[in-house]
């Protein structure tokens, strides 16, 4: 198991519910030893002009998919500084 702190997908969802993951519809669905999943609607939150998927929502998506993995795993929750590591 690689995470260090205790998460659940009520933890991670709730952790979105007022920000750019609350806005966009990400929603996590699956979140065990090894992997986090995550989907988000492709509607007019998400679309750019022409009705196709934004770039950007795609990259909001990764980030925070991302980001979510790497909470429970790093040793102190990156709030300031340089969440990256030591510098």
């Amino acid at each position: 198991m690689i995470w260090r702190r205790e998460a659940t997908l009520a933890a991670l969802n709730k952790m979105g519910a007022n920000n750019m993951v609350g806005h966009v519809g990400i929603e996590f669905t699956r979140f065990d030893d090894n992997e986090i999943e995550a989907t988000m609607p492709v509607d007019e939150r998400t679309r750019q002009p022409f009705g196709l998927l934004h770039g950007g929502a795609s990259v909001v998506l990764a980030g925070n998919v991302g980001l979510g993995g790497r909470l429970p795993v790093h040793r102190r929750r990156p709030e300031s500084g340089w969440p990256g590591g030591e510098r």
